[in-house]
């Protein structure tokens, strides 16, 4: 008796076993095609945005795509086609790179019979994504002949994007002396006279090049600000070298009460010798506040095509200098003059622009204009550079 009460025991629970087995198995079939069904709704709700099109390494943000609220930006530094998912958007975009490699160098070449140069670099040939564009003569010469020869430059990308430059070399028995032409010096009071107004204020900036400065009497010519070179670097020796009166400019200018800025000639090929660079004047400025931005002043055009860096590179090494000043409690600008500022330069939120012109057209926004280097103040032996610093940026 006791034995059939309990396989009917038995009998019982498994059965009961069977039953919520199955109910469980239902519901997750059923919570199964739920999900489904709401991830098909949410994929049909999706709205692709297809054959977008965008420059290399320009700045493009999505609400200008979409239409929404938004502050993301697109990458656009790789080239090809590219993707991205925001909420119930899908944009798929292509990155291009439609721009030319820049040829910059003279119209003629001259050298003397005998000897061989390199042509390739005598020009500046850079690009705005290739490190090291192909850059090559074409036309026939000999530099054992005197001689005009009409020859062209060419440059090309791994885009496919081509410059030339027509040019002549002229070989010839002996190269000219070169005459240097006295400078005209122009007194401090003729640009004040010219540029000073209730945005402006008037100053100088100055290295060893003008050795020791009387800043009293700079101060009573006019002079209202100083920039002030504190080195420059790193050398081929791979050394970073004091400006021998940076000391003194900086204790004097300040002594008569004059707003001080800094500059560093750089030679940094890469954003960790630039950041190296930034942090040496940190330490050489133990504290020491300045009124006026620390400027990166980089410009080895002369000798670009060894540095084997494309435009985007170079910002890079700008900004890691920028950055690195600027995470130690200072602000970054960038020195450079218009024509480089126009094609090379993404400027960065302080500008200082070289510019010899009485009739400035440069259209992008800068805070200081290096208007002249033929500047005579008295204090200052020889001619200085004359600087107009704008209240409101210009």
């Amino acid at each position: 008796m006791k034995k059939k009460y309990i396989c009917l025991f038995i009998l019982l629970f498994y059965a009961l076993s069977l039953t919520i087995f199955t109910l469980v198995r239902v519901y997750q079939i059923k919570e199964s095609i739920t999900t489904k069904r709401i991830i098909e709704e949410k994929e049909e709700e999706k709205i692709v945005i297809d054959n977008q099109i965008f420059e290399y390494n320009t700045d493009v943000y999505l609400k200008k795509i979409i239409n929404e609220e938004t502050n993301i930006k697109i990458d656009t530094l790789t080239l090809g086609d590219n993707t991205i998912n925001y909420n119930n958007y899908v944009v798929n975009y292509k990155i291009v790179d439609t721009q030319k490699p820049l040829i910059s160098g003279s119209s003629t070449i001259t050298v003397e019979k005998g000897k061989e140069v390199n042509i390739v670099n005598k020009f500046m040939c850079g690009d705005n994504y290739d490190d090291n564009p192909n850059c090559y003569i074409e036309g026939g010469f000999d530099f054992n002949k005197t001689g005009t020869y009409d020859l062209k430059y060419v440059a090309t990308d791994t885009s496919g994007n081509t410059s030339s430059k027509n040019f002549k070399l002229k070989v010839v028995d002996k190269k000219p002396a070169s005459t240097s032409k006295k400078v005209t010096k122009v007194k401090l009071s003729e640009y004040i006279k010219k540029y000073k107004n209730e945005n402006t204020m008037i100053g100088i900036d100055v290295s060893a090049w003008q050795d020791n400065i009387d800043y009293k009497k700079a101060k009573k010519d006019g002079v209202e600000f100083v920039i002030i070179r504190i080195g420059y670097g790193h050398t081929s020796k791979g050394t970073i070298v004091e400006d021998k009166w940076y000391k003194n400019n900086i204790e004097k200018a300040k002594k008569e009460g004059l707003p001080v800025g800094l500059y560093f000639y750089s030679y940094a090929k890469s954003e960790e010798e630039a950041r190296e660079q930034a942090r040496w004047i940190v330490s050489k400025l133990n504290g020491t506040k300045l009124e006026l931005p620390i400027a990166f002043d980089w410009e080895n055009w002369s000798s670009f095509n060894k540095y084997k860096v494309s435009f985007k590179h170079l910002n890079d090494i700008c900004y890691a200098f920028i950055d690195e000043v600027e995470k130690n409690g200072y602000k970054g600008s960038l020195y450079s003059s218009a024509f480089y500022l126009n094609r090379i330069w993404k400027q960065p939120e302080n500008t200082w622009l070289a510019y010899y012109t009485d009739n400035n057209d440069f259209s992008k926004p800068y805070n200081i204009w290096q208007v002249s280097s033929k500047g005579k103040v008295d204090g200052i032996s020889g001619a200085v550079d004359v600087d107009i610093l704008y209240k409101q940026k210009n």
